[in-house]
Formats: structure tokens, C-alpha cells, sequence
């Protein structure tokens, strides 16, 4: 087997003129990335762009990159003009630049490079940034060659129970929405988008289902156009049909007071058969402060001493802010009664997450990621909150995100393994 050539190139900061030019001439990296690929015939990461804007770096594997590079500063007129006013021929984009520029942003930051990059989540002391970007990352056949896998080890990773890894936030999540199913709780779970609340939704109502005595109710909640605004499709009288149709074959009454009736009578009872409910709605951050206050008062709908039905909302951080009694003073009574679960980042099961994954289809972590590599990974999912504490991002989704460009740009430049330094060249 052919020896790896030795790598030249150092994971160092070490800015060309490429970077200045790039500012000043509000030139994105992805432009650049994506105007080579166009030339060379093939992809060409933004990451790739990154390193060698930033460190010099010239991937060996893309044959063609630096002359069309080049050609892609010659078509640009206002790269072209800047060039000319430094008196700089187009070569010169390669030569060394001083270190002050690490921090530096394009002359268009905050208008049009806002616009369209990313959402991200931004460590205000250091200005690093976790990218949060959700759309699947794909692994480059020949990543996949390199670490002997023959399938995507995050696509369609959940068939079954044995599928879904469970972290002790997640633990928590799924105790919290099952106590709230058995003893008609009124809770909401919040976590970040990628952070396994659906997941775990799913895996609460399988087994629900399969012990028996409780009936899922699942209210849709997806936010329309309505007018010259956006509201909730969740109201008193969708809240009551959905309920109605969920538990009976009745059909829902017209009038909204004959619906609250009817909902009143059913679930009284079922409850009186020791049928117990529960209603679940995703999405949960979309409702609107008179759902909020219309699930209240389904909620204390009581058959003596038992409440009737049991109430678990799903939600982003934004539905963590609708109850925040100190901004929404009206809304106290509904608050008050909501107990609030957060799925926090799983750093501290991050090593057992990816071997977890990766073992499902038969590859052992060592084999992927070295444990510098892991830790690497860690820090880089932690940011920094206006207290200047230390948060955790370590998301499932944003982890699998991570892995996969890790393992392309491992790929790309030529290691065996997935190293700090490929980490932090993402």
C-alpha cells in the first residue's frame, strides 16, 4: 500500500492578500468556492476556501484550483480595479498578509452577507461561530471509501428503539412528557432545532401506545399566512376538534360553546372507563398567546378531583420566551401552570453519542475520529452566554453535521483519521 505523502501545509493562521482582496471587493467565500467550481468540474467546499483564504492552503486533490482561482479574480472587475489601485498583479493574491486581519469581516457585513448566510450561533467573546445548518450534510464517496463504510451513517439512522441514543437530557425529556401522560401534567419541552425533541416525542407515544390506558390526541400546528399577518392554526375550535376526533367518532358541533360541551362530555366519559388523555402538539412556538390561554382552560376541565386531560407542548426556545412571565405579565395564570423541560447540549455524552451511531453500522470510532479529534469537537460546540457561562451545542443534528464535514475535509486533505486540526479547520 502507497505511503501518504507528508502534509506541507500547517494549521496556522496565515492570511494572503486572496483575504484582503476578498474584504474589501465584498467577495464571499462561498462565491469564490462556488465560481471555481464551476471552472475545475467539481465541488469545492467553502471550507476548502476558508483554509486556503486563511492558512494558504491548496488542496491537493482538486486539480486546476489555483489557476482557477486566478482566472476567477481576472473576471472580476472591482477584484480587478483594487488589484490595479495597489498596483498588484493578479499573483500576488497568494502573498502573505499580518495577523491583524483573523477577525476581519466583508465591507458588506450586515446588509447583503447577512442576508444569506446561515443562521448561527456566535461565542460574543472569542467571535467564533457554530454554523447552524440543517440540511443533511452528504458524505463524499470517497470519505466513505477512505473509512470503509457503505452507508451514510445518519441518514434514516432511527427504525427502530434500538436506533435512538439517549442522553441524560434526553432521559429527562422522555420521564417528564411520560409523567405528563399518566398524571395530567401540563409541561412544555423546549430544545434547539436538531436536538432530539421529536425523537423523542416519537419514541413517548410508541410507548404509550403499546402499554394501553392512554389516549394520544395530536393537535396540528404549523404557522399560516392569514391576512397581513401570521397566526397559529390552533384555536379554541381546532383545539376542540382535534380532541373530538381523536377520541370519538362523533362529529365536531357547529358553535363553539356546543364544542367545549361535547369535548367536556367525552373526555368525562372516557375518564369514568379508565381511559386517561393526553394532547400533544408540536411546533408549539407557533401558537398564539389565545391558544396558550385556551389550553389552560382545557386543562383544568375536572371530573371531581381528576383532571381530564394531560397537555405536552413541543417547542423551540422561542416557546421558552412566550412563558417567560416577566415579559408577558398577562399571561401569568397560563405560565404558572406550564412546567418547563429543556433539552440541553449532550457534551458530556458526546464520545458515546458518535460511537453509538457510527457501531450501528458497524464502524468503531477509533477508526473515524481520534479522542483529540472529540474533544476538539466539544469545545467547539460550546459558546459563551451574555454572562459570559458556558453554553452547550452539542445538538444531535449539529454533532452529525459536524462529523460529516469533518470527515470530507479529512478526506480532502489526506488523513486517515478525523484530527483537532481538521475540527478546527471547519
Amino acid at each position: 500500500m502507497a505511503t501518504k505523502p507528508a502534509m506541507c501545509w500547517q494549521f496556522e493562521f496565515r492570511p494572503i492578500v486572496l483575504k484582503e482582496l476578498a474584504l474589501k471587493c465584498d467577495i464571499s467565500q462561498q462565491e469564490l468556492a462556488t465560481s471555481v467550481a464551476a471552472i475545475v468540474g467539481r465541488n469545492v467546499s467553502r471550507t476548502s476556501m476558508n483554509l486556503c483564504i486563511n492558512r494558504g492552503y491548496l488542496p491537493r486533490k482538486i486539480k486546476g484550483f489555483k489557476g482557477a482561482l486566478e482566472q476567477v479574480i481576472r473576471d472580476n472587475h472591482k477584484a480587478m480595479n483594487w488589484l490595479v489601485s495597489k498596483d498588484y498583479e493578479v499573483a500576488r493574491i497568494w502573498s502573505p498578509l499580518g495577523l491583524d486581519l483573523r477577525k476581519a469581516q466583508l465591507e458588506g457585513h450586515g446588509r447583503r452577507v447577512s442576508a444569506h448566510m446561515p443562521k448561527a450561533i456566535t461565542n460574543k467573546e472569542t467571535q467564533e461561530v457554530a454554523a447552524m445548518t440543517w440540511e443533511v450534510e452528504m458524505l463524499h464517496p470517497g470519505a466513505m471509501k477512505l473509512f470503509k463504510l457503505f452507508r451514510h451513517p445518519f441518514l434514516n439512522s432511527v427504525n427502530s428503539e434500538r436506533d435512538i441514543f439517549m442522553s441524560t437530557e434526553h432521559r429527562f425529556a422522555e420521564m417528564a412528557m411520560t409523567d405528563a401522560a399518566y398524571n395530567a401534567g401540563f409541561i412544555a419541552i423546549i430544545g434547539e432545532v436538531g436536538s432530539g425533541k421529536s425523537t423523542i416525542r416519537k419514541k413517548v407515544v410508541e410507548s404509550l401506545r403499546r402499554e394501553g390506558g392512554i389516549s394520544i390526541i395530536e393537535a396540528r400546528n404549523r404557522r399560516i399566512s392569514a391576512g397581513n399577518g401570521i397566526q397559529s392554526r390552533i384555536n379554541s375550535v381546532s383545539l376542540c376538534d382535534a380532541i373530538i376526533l381523536d377520541i370519538s367518532g362523533e362529529k365536531p358541533q357547529i358553535r363553539t360553546e356546543q364544542k367545549v360541551r361535547q369535548v367536556e362530555r367525552l373526555l368525562t366519559t372516557r375518564a369514568n372507563q379508565g381511559i386517561r388523555h393526553v394532547l400533544i402538539i408540536e411546533e408549539a412556538h407557533n401558537l398564539n398567546p389565545v391558544a396558550l390561554k385556551y389550553l389552560k382552560q382545557v386543562y383544568e376541565l375536572e371530573d371531581g378531583y381528576r383532571k381530564l386531560l394531560g397537555i405536552i407542548m413541543i417547542g423551540q426556545p422561542e416557546l421558552k420566551e412566550m412563558l417567560d412571565e416577566r415579559r408577558h405579565v398577562n399571561m401569568r395564570e397560563v405560565i404558572r401552570r406550564v412546567q418547563i423541560a429543556e433539552i440541553k447540549g449532550i457534551d458530556e455524552d458526546l464520545r458515546a453519542f458518535i460511537e453509538f451511531k457510527f457501531k450501528r453500522i458497524g464502524a468503531k470510532i477509533e477508526s473515524i475520529i481520534t479522542e483529540d479529534g472529540i474533544e476538539a469537537l466539544k469545545q467547539r460546540l460550546i459558546i459563551k452566554d451574555s454572562n459570559n457561562q458556558p453554553i452547550s451545542q452539542a445538538f444531535p443534528g449539529l454533532i452529525e453535521n459536524y462529523i460529516i464535514r469533518a470527515m470530507n475535509l479529512a478526506f480532502e486533505f489526506g488523513e486517515s483519521k478525523v484530527t483537532a486540526e481538521v475540527i478546527n479547520a471547519i
